[in-house]
């Protein structure tokens, strides 16, 4: 049996159900992100271990290490939620089977400028960070600076996220000329 994909007990309620699980998993990602850093700017503090010092490959030992980390951890987790936020409105209008509202438009615009803005700061502020720690680190003491990488495909995401805003920007125009048709 073929499920429709708007409506009540749709794909896209469906969907939407899975992107509220999405926001709840990304604020709990986000807490859980500001507990491991308060652990380790104690053991940075004090001296004294934590369990996360023994986490294999990932230990936060170095102010640097846990700065770049707990920030693109917070950036990353609410760029998801505010993402999520916007889908849960696309999704509802599908729901409700009326997709072409000029609301949709606008919420795939915000969504590709926060993917947008989620990439360009995964791209930018380690680097960033490290420039600043190895400005201020000790002499003798050197702070690899790393070249920032480029995500294609996110960025052909974001594209197509704003000729999607396009299309149901002219989808919602082209509906409401139809209504005032005779």
């Amino acid at each position: 049996m073929l499920m429709r994909a708007t409506g009540r007990g749709s794909i896209s309620s469906f969907l939407k159900l899975a992107v509220d699980v999405a926001w709840v998993v990304a604020c709990a990602l986000l807490g859980f992100i500001w507990i491991i850093a308060a652990l380790a700017i104690y053991s940075l503090i004090t001296g004294n271990p934590t369990f996360i010092d023994n986490v294999g490959e990932n230990t936060f030992n170095t102010p640097l290490t846990l700065v770049v980390w707990t920030v693109m951890g917070s950036i990353l987790c609410v760029g998801a939620m505010i993402v999520c936020a916007y889908l849960r409105g696309v999704f509802e209008t599908l729901v409700a089977g009326d997709p072409f509202v000029p609301e949709n438009a606008r919420r795939f615009g915000a969504i590709a400028i926060v993917l947008a803005a989620m990439e360009a700061s995964a791209m930018f502020v380690a680097t960033v960070i490290r420039l600043i720690f190895s400005a201020f680190a000790p002499s003798g003491q050197t702070v690899a600076f790393p070249f920032p990488n480029i995500n294609l495909p996110i960025w052909f995401a974001v594209l197509t996220l704003f000729v999607l805003a396009q299309v149901f920007r002219e989808g919602a125009a082209m509906r409401e000329e139809q209504k005032m048709t005779i």
